[in-house]
């Protein structure tokens, strides 16, 4: 697992370069990378199931982003986008492609239902975050405002 998660860094690291982010900024976003494989890893060893396991990594490297943009005053999509880049569930598209193509329409379509409901659940753990810190911003901004 130690090696996946040093291979997931790298991962992040190099998205972030084909992105173009410079400076210290490839360092956070790898990081979160390896944050959120780490956590997807884990919650699959103690069987929750590749969804939660997913949802619960995107919101553990969301946290760490929205922190980590509020601090370095960056935007948090582009450390999201680098850290979620690990998690995408490129294999189940691959396997929905290829079932498709050997003509196994069933097998495709379990395959395309298990990987649209991982995509989702990376989507709206990051929706979810984002939107608290999002809502916690405008709360604070509102009480100094009136103040």
């Amino acid at each position: 697992m130690i090696i996946e998660v040093i291979a997931s860094f790298f991962v992040a690291y190099s998205f972030g370069i084909l992105f173009n982010i410079k400076g210290k900024y490839l360092i956070i976003a790898g990081f979160g990378g390896s944050i959120g494989w780490f956590l997807h890893k884990f919650c699959m060893q103690i069987s929750l199931g590749e969804s939660f396991s997913l949802f619960i990594a995107s919101i553990g490297f969301s946290i760490y982003c929205e922190s980590c943009a509020r601090l370095y005053k960056t935007p948090s999509i582009i450390l999201s986008v680098c850290c979620l880049i690990p998690l995408v569930p490129g294999y189940g598209i691959y396997n929905t492609l290829y079932a498709f193509l050997i003509k196994d329409y069933i097998q495709a379509i379990d395959y395309g239902v298990i990987t649209i409901s991982n995509a989702c659940s990376l989507a709206l753990g990051i929706i979810l975050i984002s939107t608290i810190y999002r809502n916690y911003s405008l709360n604070k901004i509102r009480k100094i405002k009136f103040k």
